[in-house]
């Protein structure tokens, strides 16, 4: 399902072209901000919002929701900075109501990404760019809570590896 989903969510990013909006403002959990709900995919229900707040007198964005799978939950958020830039998304890849995937930006970029895979709302591989490209990943492969393997990239490769078997919190020496 989730691959039928790709382009979708492609489509809702781009924010509802061919959709109408609709502005709703002074909704209860939104007070002091201009929400327009767009329409997707055309069953009369909103799928995907922006919300706008007034910076210095103009009227910037700062949110944006998009219900990906219609089901009426919200399952994307992304938060933007006053100059408009992209700072922060999250999703919920499984449709379980729970984050699963933070994503960080610089200038537009991915600088981290937080993956919880396990169910316990801490993230268990992290992924680190410089200017948008891989360069490290860590995850906590054995669910204790604490990183146990590492991944290194060099020019967007994989360069090396590492494990903690030891429990000290480094990578091991090559054996």
């Amino acid at each position: 399902m989730t691959r039928r989903l790709l382009p979708l969510f492609a489509l809702l990013l781009a924010c509802g072209a061919g959709s109408k909006a609709k502005k709703d403002k002074g909704l209860n959990a939104n007070k002091g901000k201009d929400v327009e709900q767009y329409d997707i995919n055309r069953d009369s229900k909103p799928d995907s919002w922006k919300f706008f707040s007034k910076v210095d007198g103009k009227k910037t964005l700062v949110r944006k929701e998009f219900d990906i799978n219609f089901d009426g939950k919200v399952d994307v958020w992304r938060q933007y900075a006053p100059d408009g830039k992209l700072t922060k998304d999250r999703m919920d890849m499984d449709f379980d109501g729970r984050v699963d995937v933070t994503t960080f930006y610089d200038d537009n970029k991915p600088v981290k990404k937080e993956l919880e895979t396990q169910f316990d709302g801490k993230p268990d591989v992290i992924k680190h760019y410089k200017k948008g490209v891989l360069v490290r990943v860590e995850a906590d492969v054995d669910q204790d809570g604490r990183i146990d393997y590492w991944e290194h990239y060099r020019n967007g490769k994989l360069a090396r590896m590492g494990t903690d078997e030891d429990g000290d919190g480094q990578p091991d020496p090559d054996k």
